[in-house]
């Protein structure tokens, strides 16, 4: 079942917002996009003066300028341990490009170059809703203003020859349309325990990745207050809590759905680049 959201999308070429539950859009006057929103906070009930779209609407990712993307670094155990890794001890973090934002629906372009296995990694996504510098981890949870779903795009073969030459994983992680986000974000307090979250991955419809948030070695709150000791969380900024076992490779053709029940299901093709 699809929760409500806010999302990004465009209709007859035109960038809007709206409040999406599965079926049907309702364009909300007065924005521009959810960055917006999120910067005002976002209301758990749709706008009265919302208009339903009566066309067909293309999804932009869930937020389009964040300032920055962290991703945590094997959060999982049983993802560390299929790679061949210890997990780190405390929560350890890399980036990802907001060049690398792909919206519901849409298709992930793999590079002609590009040779070795592309690896899908269902994670659930955090959008943070205020400025945070050295949290405590139990006020952590109040800089979130919305959670949504993501697909952590993987290089692995360049991934694991960068890493072998100690260099770092940009050019695997961050490829243009690598970072499936969406289809939009759910506040905050409509999600419950963010703690006892199914994540879900299909590909053609078949299972590839079941895990739960529970299995986090570290609660959300630390994540975030791990990382705000380090750098300053800002409105708009996207936090990837990690993927769980099951990671494999992806294809051409192939059709990949993440689903976190009371988040949202995101679905996006795979191509090769013309």
């Amino acid at each position: 079942m699809l929760a409500l959201m806010y999302c990004n999308y465009t209709m007859s070429g035109d960038s809007r917002v709206g409040w999406w539950d599965g079926r049907t859009m309702r364009r909300i006057a007065g924005a521009t996009d959810t960055d917006e929103l999120v910067r005002r906070g976002l209301p758990l009930r749709c706008p009265e003066d919302s208009v339903v779209e009566r066309g067909p609407v293309e999804f932009l990712p869930a937020v389009l300028r964040p300032s920055k993307i962290l991703c945590l670094l094997r959060s999982y155990r049983a993802h560390a341990a299929e790679q061949g890794h210890e997990p780190p001890p405390a929560p350890n973090f890399f980036a990802k490009l907001p060049s690398a934002l792909l919206g519901h629906g849409r298709d992930v372009l793999l590079p002609r170059e590009l040779e070795g296995e592309v690896h899908h990694e269902g994670e659930l996504a955090v959008v943070i809703g205020g400025r945070g510098r050295r949290v405590r981890s139990e006020e952590a949870i109040d800089l979130i203003a919305a959670f949504t779903v993501a697909d952590d795009v993987t290089a692995r073969g360049l991934q694991k020859g960068d890493a072998a030459r100690g260099w770092p994983w940009l050019r695997a992680k961050s490829p243009d349309t690598f970072l499936p986000l969406g289809p939009g974000l759910v506040p905050r307090s409509a999600v419950g325990d963010p703690g006892a979250l199914d994540i879900i991955l299909r590909v053609n419809g078949a299972e590839r990745q079941r895990g739960n948030t529970r299995d986090l070695l570290w609660p959300i709150g630390d994540i975030l207050s791990g990382i705000s000791r380090w750098i300053t969380l800002e409105a708009g900024d996207v936090v990837l809590t990690g993927t769980p076992e099951g990671v494999g490779p992806i294809c051409p053709g192939d059709r990949v759905e993440v689903e976190i029940p009371g988040v949202g299901l995101l679905s996006h093709g795979v191509r090769m680049e013309r």
